[in-house]
């Protein structure tokens, strides 16, 4: 109960929400971008992710951002697990190019008897690279009080195109079956602890902590359905973001194989409103899920907002067959 206790205050620690960095409407399928400490907790050894988003198409250049994904159980102690994602970003008229790699263990610090309750804490080793073509850039002393003319000098005096820099994170999760239909899942974040430079100017600009709160419960309706309701608090400087919604997983038997339909509804505070859908076949998912913006920016985007797929890809190690041996008759 302490430890149940002790994480709901870390929850609930912040009092601002948000999202400054890249993030997702599938906050719960990228859940090792969600916290290092989800690394390894899927049923399974292996597991593999791609993820991909479209945003903003109908109104400006679009926001486009890919992550691939990969984590894996330590086979010799289960407690211990490792992974890794990397994350393409490219944002504006400008082409704003961001690329992320980062490394995320994770290890059960505590776990009962009964392997009913785990708490985990997680890691977060990052390299972040940015790119900023200033060509792509327009600025007001390239107009010659008519029109634009690229063949104007812009006097812009960039002392950089490039800017790398380290990120650091660390997160906790606490997972519990409170009962044989119910399973709570709570789990906090920080990240980007040393704020790091991204100034492109001889301008310190610090990317901002980032913190990030989840619960989520797992609730068996029937042996063939489950809800799982969440909630997702992020905040980042100003800037803040709540997601609140559920989905459903229903399980199924198509063609002799083991699948799962699911289908999910979302709303993200004053922004958007976003629809899921999904198929689990044998080891594969896929989700995809569209958002509606709602936001004030919704008469120019007619209420198009981005679309988002996510599969991944679980699978385990293959079960050493016990070979007996036999001893040969000596024959003379």
């Amino acid at each position: 109960m302490k430890n149940l206790i002790f994480f709901i205050f870390l929850f609930f620690s912040s009092a601002k929400s948000i999202a400054q960095d890249v993030h997702w409407s599938q906050v719960n399928e990228n859940s090792m971008y969600q916290n290092p400490a989800n690394t390894g907790l899927f049923s399974g050894d292996f597991r593999v992710s791609l993820s991909t988003k479209d945003q903003w198409r109908n109104v400006t250049k679009p926001y486009q951002t890919q992550a691939i994904t990969f984590d894996a159980v330590n086979k010799y102690n289960r407690k211990l697990t490792y992974g890794g994602l990397i994350i393409h970003d490219v944002t504006g008229d400008g082409i704003f190019r961001t690329l992320e790699m980062k490394f995320t263990p994770a290890y059960t610090i505590y776990q009962n008897l009964q392997k009913k309750t785990k708490i985990r804490i997680g890691l977060e080793i990052g390299w972040k690279y940015n790119q900023m073509n200033f060509s792509n850039y327009m600025f007001d002393n390239q107009f010659n009080g008519y029109t634009y003319s690229e063949l104007i000098p812009s006097n812009e005096k960039n002392s950089t195109q490039q800017k790398s820099n380290i990120t650091l994170g660390i997160g906790s999760n606490y997972s519990k079956e409170i009962s044989d239909v119910v399973t709570l899942n709570l789990g906090s974040a920080v990240f980007n602890i040393n704020q790091p430079d991204q100034g492109f100017y001889n301008i310190k600009v610090p990317r901002f902590t980032r913190y990030h709160h989840f619960v989520q419960l797992v609730y068996k309706i029937s042996p063939i359905i489950n809800l799982l309701p969440m909630l997702n608090i992020q905040h980042q400087g100003v800037y803040n973001e709540l997601v609140i919604g559920s989905k459903c997983e229903f399980k199924t038997s198509i063609f002799s194989l083991k699948n799962q339909l699911i289908s999910g509804l979302y709303f993200r505070n004053k922004d958007a409103l976003f629809l899921q859908l999904g198929l689990k076949i044998n080891q594969i998912i896929s989700t995809i899920n569209y958002d509606i913006n709602v936001s004030k920016l919704s008469k120019a985007s007619n209420g198009r907002g981005g679309l988002e797929i996510n599969i991944q890809y679980i699978w385990s190690r293959k079960i050493e067959k016990n070979i007996m041996h036999k001893k040969c008759i000596d024959y003379l």
